[in-house]
């Protein structure tokens, strides 16, 4: 195998065609079939087919993406850490975090963090933990920060605390059901939720009712986005479940906490990395940034 080869591979992959994987690359398409063929040739599998849907990877092909683009990632990452050694703290940083760590602690990090690396190029994400566990293994993050629910973690996966939270219920102020005091007060009102139960059954929503002997509610609204969930709660009838802290940072959106008696789970935030992998100095001055801010929380 070759890098350029690897190179090739991988941005057909992701664009789905020879054609347009030759436009980014600026090769012709000739050459990019010959690449893959060769990679193919050198492996002695087929990686990809062809229909009038586009390019589609094979198992050989889905297995070896994931390994060319950290591949590729590890290049980069290997240039950049050269030239940070040098004193040029510059370089890419991309993190996956969470709506409680964005308006919590990865202000006063970001504040820290410019004072010694003012160049360097920073990417944020929020999207949900099984995408950035791939984006983790593919090289494209460098780390997420979340929370960590059991069995989330693969054997090559790390986690590193930051701090607790824990859960509390929010409405719209003046919801019906502001005055209940119990959880089976709550079972048949609609909820929604930024926490996917498709993967993780041991989703803290699921822990608070399961802990109660309650049967989950049956009008749950998934939301993709944090934005999403607080439109609902603000403008219906809706219930939410947001961390305490995310709670104190939204008090201008009129809503109110529901006081339970039974107090809710708490979950730990934490840095989550690929194990053994080396971050970039400017990645490890960040995560450094973020670990010094989570300490006033």
């Amino acid at each position: 195998m070759k890098l350029q080869q690897l190179q090739v591979f991988v941005a057909v992959a992701e664009e789905k065609s020879l054609r347009a994987a030759a436009r980014r690359l600026d090769l012709t398409q000739p050459a990019v079939t010959r690449s893959v063929q060769e990679l193919e040739n050198d492996l002695g599998v087929v990686l990809m087919t062809r229909s009038v849907q586009g390019v589609e990877l094979t198992e050989y092909g889905a297995s070896l993406k994931t390994r060319a683009q950290q591949i590729l990632e590890d290049m980069r990452r290997a240039r950049e850490e050269i030239a940070q050694i040098k004193g040029e703290m510059r370089g890419k940083v991309c993190i996956s975090a969470t709506s409680t760590i964005a308006l919590t602690i990865l202000p006063p990090a970001l504040e820290q963090f410019r004072q010694a690396a003012p160049e360097a190029e920073l990417s944020f994400v929020e999207v949900k933990f099984p995408l950035a566990a791939q984006h983790l293994r593919d090289g494209s993050i460098d780390f997420v920060v979340s929370h960590v629910l059991p069995d989330m973690l693969g054997d090559d996966l790390i986690s590193l605390p930051l701090f607790s939270t824990d859960f509390v219920v929010m409405a719209r102020a003046g919801h019906p059901l502001s005055g209940a005091r119990h959880l089976a007060e709550l079972t048949e009102a609609q909820w929604s939720t930024t926490i996917p139960f498709g993967g993780f059954q041991h989703s803290i929503m699921g822990a608070m009712f399961e802990r109660e002997g309650l049967p989950l509610p049956r009008r749950i609204i998934q939301c993709s986005s944090f934005a999403i969930a607080l439109g609902l709660v603000s403008g219906t009838d809706t219930l939410v479940l947001f961390s305490r802290l995310l709670a104190q940072r939204i008090a201008g959106y009129q809503l109110q906490q529901i006081p339970l008696e039974n107090p809710l789970p708490a979950l730990e935030m934490s840095i989550i990395l690929r194990k053994n992998i080396l971050l970039t100095p400017v990645a490890q001055h960040f995560m450094g940034c973020l670990q010094a801010a989570a300490k006033g929380i």
